[in-house]
């Protein structure tokens, strides 16, 4: 008895090897399709596809394409049969980006934040064919974050913030989109929408920064430990050199003298250029007050080399002297009770920043909001939206009623706060005047009507 061929298995007679590639590339015909067919073995399975057509020659172009594209699916970690998971593609991104990495095209710090919020990520879509993930499944998992707390149970138990449940968007967007770039989705599903509101940290107005500078110059004398380590001296004068070069606290982690240059002519100032920054690497110029705190800090690190780092260089471990630095600076607000503003925004090390910003916008005389921007290595949107959300016109009142000196004005505009004389406003004509020499007295006695001017 013949048993009867089922019409998806392969005609014998259509099978066809293409020269140059592996015997596992195979090209052939069934009955229940009029295309060529091609099927390719690899990872102990079989990947077959319909080449969508008729003519032998294009179905072999379309094999070679095929072999080219699992050939490269291996090589990138990605899945090669017919249910692609979304760990595999969240993999390879990270794959990618290292690459890109490595070329010097993006900032290494990307990964790191990836990988950081990645696991709860892969955890929640563990074994799902990324093809089949919709607008539902992405806004059940990020309502599932929004629910969570952190330190749940502890005094500082918090929620996550919209902030954070935004960076987990983005980054399931970020791994739809290079499943689309390798073809393995052939569209993105929208995707929810995480609403946000600018929350900018507190910042130091001039009483307060003064208090805090009056309590960092006594608490050296009153041996106060956070974790083992001492608050000396250095943390006064961390705290000044921020406040004077607009650096974020992540620059200083890894500041080493030979990033800083001091500069002495008409205007003396620091020139820094780290070797790494969050945004562009550009130098940053200081306020000329930096100059004196860094020699200060020279003078606080005598025999100093130029590789060494210039705060804390005693703890070799860089991310531990970071965490040092926050922590002291926290004791420290929470000593001088600067630890919120007045209007609730809680203040870190990163307000010093922030403070550098504001004090410029309110104390410096005619800033060019572009240049500061370049200079504090942000942009002119970011200070508008963040830095400067506390600033109000009451602050700059001297230079919002300034005038210019070279107005062809100034004369008038310098009496502008004086009353003006009220203007009669005649409804009938001047009655004719009966003697020339009369009327030519009364012009000439009657004084000018001074017009004021706004």
């Amino acid at each position: 008895m013949t048993l009867k061929r089922h019409r998806s298995v392969p005609i014998t007679e259509t099978m066809t090897r293409i020269a140059g590639y592996p015997d596992k590339l195979v090209l052939f015909k069934i009955a229940a399709s009029p295309f060529w067919w091609v099927r390719y073995y690899a990872q102990k399975k079989i990947v077959k596809k319909s080449t969508k057509t008729e003519v032998k020659k294009e179905a072999i172009e379309f094999a070679k394409n095929f072999h080219a594209d699992i050939t490269a699916r291996i090589h990138r970690n990605l899945p090669i049969g017919s249910s692609p998971t979304f760990e595999r593609c969240a993999d390879a991104l990270i794959a990618e980006q290292d690459e890109l990495i490595a070329r010097g095209e993006l900032n290494e710090k990307l990964n790191l934040n990836d990988r950081s919020i990645l696991k709860p990520i892969k955890e929640h879509f563990k074994g799902m064919d990324i093809r089949s993930l919709t607008y539902k499944h992405i806004n059940t998992y990020l309502a599932e974050l929004s629910s969570k707390k952190i330190n749940e149970g502890r005094e500082n138990e918090r929620k996550i913030s919209p902030a954070t449940i935004k960076k987990h968007s983005i980054l399931i967007s970020k791994i739809l989109k290079y499943a689309q770039r390798e073809n393995i989705v052939e569209r993105i599903p929208s995707m929810p929408s995480v609403r946000m509101k600018d929350s900018p940290r507190g910042w130091f107005s001039h009483d307060q920064y003064v208090k805090l500078r009056t309590v960092l110059a006594n608490i050296e004398s009153k041996t106060i430990k956070v974790r083992n380590h001492i608050i000396t001296d250095e943390l006064r004068l961390l705290t000044t050199f921020m406040v004077n070069t607009f650096l974020r606290p992540s620059d200083l982690k890894n500041l080493r003298h030979r990033n800083i240059e001091i500069v002495e002519k008409e205007q003396n100032y620091l020139r820094i250029i780290t070797e790494q920054s969050k945004t562009e690497n550009t130098p940053i110029v200081s306020m000329d007050e930096a100059v004196g705190i860094y020699r200060d800090i020279l003078e606080l690190h005598e025999g100093y080399k130029k590789d060494d780092f210039v705060f804390f260089p005693n703890i070799k471990n860089r991310n531990t002297a970071m965490e040092t630095m926050r922590r002291q600076f926290d004791k420290v607000l929470q000593i001088a009770d600067l630890k919120r503003s007045p209007s609730g925004e809680p203040r870190t090390l990163y307000s010093l920043r922030h403070t550098a910003i504001m004090f410029r916008l309110t104390k410096g005389e005619h800033i060019d909001l572009l240049t500061l921007a370049r200079n504090a290595r942000t942009s002119v949107e970011m200070i508008e939206r963040f830095y400067a959300k506390p600033l109000q016109a009451e602050m700059n009142i001297a230079q919002l009623q300034s005038r210019r000196k070279d107005s062809p004005d100034a004369e008038a505009q310098s009496s502008q706060d004086l009353p003006s004389p009220p203007t009669k406003i005649q409804t009938k004509p001047p009655p004719a005047k009966t003697s020339k020499s009369l009327s030519d007295t009364k012009k000439s006695s009657r004084k000018p009507v001074r017009k004021r001017v706004e």
